[in-house]
């Protein structure tokens, strides 16, 4: 049985370690896995299978698309926050799905710890759902797992762990400048649409 009081707090922790430090995604990802074979150990075998996903690919493909859409679909200056969410499509064979999108809001107020502005999203791009492989892939060999509660160890944790570190690279490399762009600050959060908010960064002109 998966104890999730312990779950969301290694997650938080983790997540909180990620923004503070990137790293390239795999090596990342590996402390979610230990944590996953260490709470659920007879699926040893699954979380095996889920490390030779190929996070490294996954994150020049998400990149890409959130390159070109801040390109094509430049938020207004005004906005001030972004988030990335995670939510739940239907896949093409009518089952649940997973995957992340792009929203921004002018509310965030760097004097408040809410983040609660990502409920009010004013910048809603029509390209902001992006093509991750990865996150769905989890969900779909995770979250169909009812025995024990190991169903959270799939969006929950791994998706969510997954999601900081490319968006910590994001944070610290080369695509600050573009998340920022004219703006003179911007608040970086993520989450389930659903669930919690964990804040990355907020970013400010060097």
């Amino acid at each position: 049985m998966v104890d999730t009081t312990d779950m969301f707090e290694t997650s938080a922790r983790l997540i909180a370690d990620a923004a503070l430090t990137p790293e390239p995604v795999s090596q990342g990802m590996s402390r979610w896995f230990d944590y996953c074979e260490k709470v659920a150990p007879t699926r040893k075998k699954l979380w095996s299978q889920l490390r030779k996903l190929d996070f490294e690919a996954d994150q020049r493909r998400l990149t890409e698309w959130l390159c070109s859409l801040l390109t094509t679909e430049p938020p207004p200056r005004e906005i001030n926050g972004f988030w990335f969410g995670l939510f739940n499509p239907c896949a093409d064979d009518g089952g649940p799905s997973c995957q992340i999108y792009l929203g921004g809001s002018e509310g965030f107020d760097p004097g408040a710890d809410s983040d609660e502005w990502v409920c009010n999203l004013s910048y809603m791009p029509e390209g902001r759902y992006a093509n991750s492989q990865v996150i769905p892939e989890i969900y779909r060999l995770v979250d169909s797992i009812e025995e024990d509660d190991l169903f959270y160890l799939g969006e929950a944790f791994l998706c969510h762990g997954f999601v900081s570190l490319i968006v910590s690279n994001w944070c610290h490399g080369p695509m600050k400048s573009k998340l920022l762009d004219r703006s003179k600050q911007r608040a970086v959060v993520i989450g389930h649409d659903s669930g919690d908010f964990y804040r990355m960064a907020v970013l400010v002109p060097k």
